[in-house]
């Protein structure tokens, strides 16, 4: 056990018991905050945007009820901060619950060109009969309480929402415009396949997607399996675990 591991382990065991559990909760949230740190490194910004930047998504975790951890939305950050955007290019964010994500995509997409299409239920996680994970009807928010949001904490002018079921909206009507970045956090394996019909045919050719879903396996199969990559008309992506539920799917250019 490293010294870290060490350190975590007796705060657990003989510290946090006796803290009252609100301060746990800040303890908590200050504790996740270091996940921002690679934000520090992002290309093509300046310094003192990075540490703006980190203050404003700061802000979002201690207002907005989340379902992601800081270090998941530094690896997507990272992405859309490699390279400014091209003409029309966007990002699409599918699953956004209460905009807390969508408020951080917002100020990186807003700094790098780049528009936030926004796709959602509103009603919470469609009804589903999946094995393992069922989170029917869970996580769901107003539209207009997830623009509000937005607008308190990030850049509401960057964003275009898509209220409905994935069946109906960006599966029916794929983007029709480049898409550079994915972020998929639907709880479903359906919903995922749903995003990848509406997605794959604008992705860039460095496009990459990542999935929030990673922890569940129906997802996994999901992202894993050839047949669905040949139904979708593509190569099958390399597919990199990155941490908590995240996993980050992307292809050669070659391929």
């Amino acid at each position: 056990m490293s010294f870290g591991e060490q350190v975590i382990a007796f705060y657990c065991r003989w510290v946090k018991p006796a803290l009252p559990s609100f301060l746990q909760r800040w303890l908590r949230r200050i504790r996740l905050t270091w996940g921002y740190r690679s934000i520090l490194f992002l290309p093509g910004l300046p310094f003192k945007k990075r540490l703006e930047m980190i203050s404003r998504f700061i802000r979002v975790d201690f207002g907005v009820p989340l379902a992601h951890k800081p270090a998941e939305i530094a690896h997507v950050c990272r992405t859309l901060a490699e390279r400014r955007a091209a003409p029309h290019e966007v990002m699409v964010e599918a699953g956004c619950w209460q905009g807390g994500s969508s408020a951080k995509f917002s100020i990186v997409c807003k700094a790098m060109g780049y528009q936030l299409y926004v796709y959602d239920s509103f009603q919470g996680v469609e009804p589903t009969d999946q094995a393992g994970h069922d989170f029917t009807g869970e996580y769901a928010a107003e539209l207009e309480s997830v623009k509000s949001n937005i607008e308190r904490f990030g850049e509401l002018g960057v964003c275009r929402f898509f209220p409905g079921w994935f069946a109906e909206t960006i599966a029916k009507n794929p983007v029709d415009v480049p898409v550079r970045t994915v972020y998929i956090d639907c709880d479903l394996a359906k919903g995922t396949y749903e995003v990848l019909q509406g997605v794959l045919p604008e992705l860039a050719d460095d496009g990459v997607i990542y999935s929030q879903d990673y922890h569940i396996e129906a997802v996994k199969e999901v992202l894993h399996d050839p047949e669905i990559w040949r139904q979708l008309g593509r190569s099958e992506p390399r597919i990199e675990y990155l941490c908590h539920n995240l996993a980050r799917l992307y292809w050669d250019s070659h391929d």
